[in-house]
C-alpha cells in the first residue's frame, strides 16, 4: 500500500481507517489548499477496476473548483503495487470531500454493494461465511470425488 509523494511532500497528518464524515470533518478543519490524499480500500482488485478509476478520473475533471495537486495531472491514481486501493488525491477547498464521494460511490457502487449482503448477514448470524464456505467445498468434494476415482473394469 503506497503511494509516491513527490519529492518535496512529506505527510503533515496521518489517519488509519474513518468513515466518509471523518474525512468531511478532517478536511473542514485544514487551510484552503491544502493536499489530500484519501485511500479507497476494497477486498479484492476486480475486473474492471483501472476502468472504473478512469471514469471516476472522468466525472472528477468535470467538477469546476476542484483542482488536483501540480505534481500530477489526475486525481484517482490505481495502487502502482497491485493492492486493491483507489488513491484520490486532490487540494481541498470548502469541503470537498462530500461531493467527491457522491461522484466516486456512484462508480464505484458495484463492488462496494456486491459485498454488503455478506456483511450484513456476518453482522447478524456471526460465523455464517465460515458456514456457506465448508457448504460450498463440501458440494465440490460431493461432486468431484465421484470423478477421482478410478474407472471400474467392466467384466465381459
Amino acid at each position: 500500500m503506497a503511494f509516491r509523494l513527490p519529492p518535496n511532500l512529506g505527510i503533515g497528518q496521518q489517519y488509519g481507517e474513518v468513515i466518509p464524515t471523518g474525512v468531511t470533518a478532517l478536511e473542514e478543519s485544514l487551510p484552503s489548499g491544502s493536499r489530500m490524499l484519501v485511500g479507497l480500500v476494497f477486498e479484492r482488485r476486480y475486473e474492471g477496476f483501472e476502468g472504473d478509476c478512469e471514469r471516476a478520473e472522468a466525472e472528477l475533471l468535470r467538477q469546476a473548483g476542484l483542482s488536483y495537486w501540480p505534481e500530477y495531472s489526475r486525481f484517482v491514481t490505481p495502487d502502482t503495487e497491485g493492492q486493491p486501493i483507489a488513491w484520490i488525491h486532490y487540494q481541498s477547498s470548502p469541503a470537498w470531500w462530500t461531493i467527491l464521494l457522491v461522484i466516486l460511490g456512484g462508480i464505484f457502487l458495484l463492488p462496494i454493494i456486491t459485498t454488503l449482503p455478506f456483511k450484513i448477514i456476518g453482522w447478524i448470524f456471526p460465523g455464517f461465511t465460515e458456514i456457506l464456505m465448508l457448504v460450498v467445498v463440501g458440494g465440490l468434494m460431493l461432486f468431484l470425488l465421484p470423478k477421482m476415482l478410478p474407472a471400474k473394469k467392466e467384466e465381459e
